[in-house]
């Protein structure tokens, strides 16, 4: 069973209700995502909870996400339920003076037969948090922008 198991973590000078603000609005995450990374909200619900999306990487093929849980300023829960990947990824919020430390955490077992193969030759974690801290970048630059 191949997997991808990896935790990145920015510090953000917002406050913990900004960041956490532009977290839930999954429908805007395609302004802050890499461009080359396509989402598109398959079912919104207000309550946020049951929400889906689907994300294309690079051309790639898809895999979609669904939000599980969430605690206020805290955590955002997702499964990862079709596509490439089965499992759990979370966003976890930690409030610090004048400032947010933002994390992302995901433990994915990989369940395409060609991403499983390039598994073997190729260090599928450290690809991932590569992508993460460009969404990362993003996320900064919109808190950034939303702040003018």
């Amino acid at each position: 069973m191949r997997k991808i198991q990896a935790c990145d973590k920015i510090e953000l000078n917002n406050s913990i209700d900004e960041v956490w603000n532009v977290l839930i609005d999954i429908p805007s995450y395609h302004k802050w995502w890499p461009k080359v990374i396509n989402i598109k909200v398959s079912n919104f619900s207000n309550k946020i909870i049951d929400t889906e999306f689907i994300v294309k990487p690079f051309n790639g093929q898809p895999f979609s996400c669904k939000v599980e849980s969430f605690d206020p300023n805290k955590e955002l829960k997702l499964n990862y339920f079709d596509g490439l990947y089965r499992g759990y990824g979370k966003w976890q919020l930690v409030n610090k003076i004048n400032s947010t430390l933002v994390s992302y955490e995901v433990d994915l077992i990989i369940v395409n037969k060609f991403v499983i193969v390039l598994s073997y030759f190729l260090p599928i974690s450290k690809i991932h948090s590569i992508v993460f801290k460009k969404i990362f970048v993003g996320l900064q630059k919109y808190l950034s922008y939303r702040q003018i």
